[in-house]
């Protein structure tokens, strides 16, 4: 077995990770999540779905035989199992991050944008180590096919368990609260399995199947973006009022590129400690919007205390910022 051809496939991996991270525009998700989940995929995801589905095939195959119990455990045990070793590290995440918004204001992993980094996170980790595997079975070309062709698969799958879970503080019911991460999990293991089952039957038609889930992903983060934007645009406008938030700030909150570029100017202009307190302000601006967006409603008590959290964040960062 190649390292090269390894190790250029670790690369590409985490350059799908760093680009499916950077096109969350307004909230990026902080490594100190993002990496763990990565490893839980490439480590503890793998070594669980090799350990059940190895379980599941021999059972099968004392029943069933050997064929039968290859081709369902393919179809139906890969998907239930490692959909459910990959989501289990989503719901980690989503409690630890939840614990600490009560503190900091912010929730880390809320909404659909949030749902697809860490998804893909864990997916991609899984997705990489798998392929070492096959690499390891059937050769250089099998690892190159599935690498090109493939690499998003598991990110695909497992952003469903992460879109459940992220829109868990968008809604009011609790019904909804517990139903929507089950439907994630039941989404990604019906999309695991057609995909599985359509190679089996196929082959390399499975990755125009895949093509069509990437592109319908494509859709889905335009929208949401959209959403948080608008959320940005209309939950600040009383900050502004208020003298919390300026109105050149305000200007710029709600469009990514405006921000960016106001950020390049500071720093080209040698004023980092100006950019650094800006980009630290603002990143709470966008939190204290979209908290305020989850709580239109009905405000919570817990609510309450994660919106004057982040108010007095961005408070605290304007008083000492650099004269």
């Amino acid at each position: 077995m190649s390292g090269t051809l390894v190790a250029v496939g670790i690369l590409q991996t985490l350059i799908y990770l760093v680009f499916i991270r950077s096109i969350d525009l307004y909230e990026r998700e902080p490594l100190r999540y993002v990496i763990p989940v990565f490893i839980w995929g490439f480590s503890v995801a793998v070594v669980l779905s090799l350990a059940f589905n190895a379980l599941f095939a021999f059972t099968l195959t004392s029943i069933a035989g050997a064929g039968v119990a290859d081709f369902l455990t393919v179809v139906v045990g890969a998907p239930v199992i490692e959909e459910s070793s990959k989501g289990f590290a989503l719901l980690i995440v989503f409690a630890i991050s939840y614990a600490f918004a009560r503190r900091r204001g912010a929730i880390e992993f809320s909404g659909v944008m949030d749902g697809i980094v860490y998804g893909s996170a864990v997916g991609f980790g899984f997705s990489i180590a798998e392929d070492i595997f096959y690499y390891a079975q059937f050769g250089s070309e099998t690892f190159v096919v599935r690498r090109i062709f493939g690499g998003f698969a598991h990110a695909a799958f497992t952003s469903l368990i992460g879109i459940g879970i992220g829109l868990i503080p968008w809604v009011r019911s609790v019904f909804l609260k517990v139903a929507l991460p089950i439907l994630g999990l039941l989404g990604a293991m019906l999309l695991h399995a057609v995909f599985n089952l359509t190679a089996t039957l196929f082959g390399v038609l499975a990755y125009a199947v895949l093509f069509l889930i990437v592109l319908a992903y494509i859709v889905l983060i335009i929208v949401w973006l959209s959403v948080e934007r608008r959320a940005i645009r209309e939950e600040l406008r009383d900050e502004v009022a208020s003298g919390l938030i300026s109105a050149e700030e305000y200007r710029v909150l709600p469009t990514y590129f405006k921000r960016k570029a106001r950020y390049i100017g500071h720093i080209s202009s040698g004023h980092l400690s100006t950019w650094l307190t800006e980009r630290k302000a603002h990143n709470a601006a966008v939190d204290l919007a979209l908290a305020k967006r989850i709580s239109r409603d009905r405000r919570t008590d817990s609510q309450t205390q994660r919106i004057n959290a982040l108010r007095s964040r961005i408070a605290s960062s304007k008083t000492h910022a650099p004269r």
